[in-house]
């Protein structure tokens, strides 16, 4: 499967909150296993989970939770729902930074099993998946379809960085400034990614 053209197909995931960072071991701690909460605008949304051209799970209907085995593979979520085109978005494993806890706790042979299970992966813990109406009767339908949904992005990314900030300890400035510039890019991404799904969006009137 061509990942770029499955990517480009319906790549708009809200990564709000998502990237947090850890410095426990991924093993002792987090475990082989996660789970993946899939939401949809609209709800209501089928979505297939696959990853090397297997299934490995699903959610009927949306918003639901999926559990995944950690690992370095990428997923490919494909979301239906009657009236609108098939999303397709690409879900790649990104290290936990959990190396320095895994040495503390389990020492180097941890840190082996660790890389190997594919422990210290993970995947985004919550991911919104935008499906695009198969038509508009008018531009300004289109617009306003689009501007909605920008805001409800601005709105969710406003919230989660509130709350690292609310939660921050005086010991954790560092780590908390580098989690909200996390999700600051992936709410710049997903605006991105908004707009260009907006311009290539389909005005059928009516």
């Amino acid at each position: 499967m061509n990942l770029e053209k499955v990517a480009g197909l319906g790549r708009l995931m809200m990564a709000v909150g998502l990237l947090a960072t850890t410095a426990a071991c991924a093993t002792v701690v987090g475990g082989t296993t996660q789970e993946v909460y899939v939401d949809s605008e609209p709800k209501g949304a089928t979505c297939t989970v696959n990853r090397q051209g297997a299934t490995v799970g699903f959610i009927k209907p949306t918003p639901g939770k999926v559990g995944l085995s950690r690992s370095k593979e990428t997923v490919i979520l494909s979301c239906t729902l009657e009236g609108y085109e098939q999303s397709n978005e690409v879900l790649v494993a990104s290290f936990t930074g959990a190396t320095v806890g895994n040495i503390l706790l389990g020492g180097l042979v941890g840190v082996a099993i660790d890389a190997a299970s594919g422990a210290n992966n993970k995947y985004p813990e919550r991911v919104m998946v935008i499906l695009t109406p198969a038509s508009f009767p008018s531009d300004e339908a289109r617009d306003a379809h689009y501007a909605g949904i920008r805001q409800r992005i601005e709105a969710g990314a406003k919230a989660e960085i509130d709350l690292v900030n609310t939660r921050c300890g005086s010991t954790d400035r560092e780590l908390c400034t580098i989690e909200a510039k996390q999700i600051s890019d992936a709410r710049d991404k997903a605006l991105a990614d908004l707009d260009r799904r907006r311009l290539a969006a389909k005005v059928v009137p009516a």
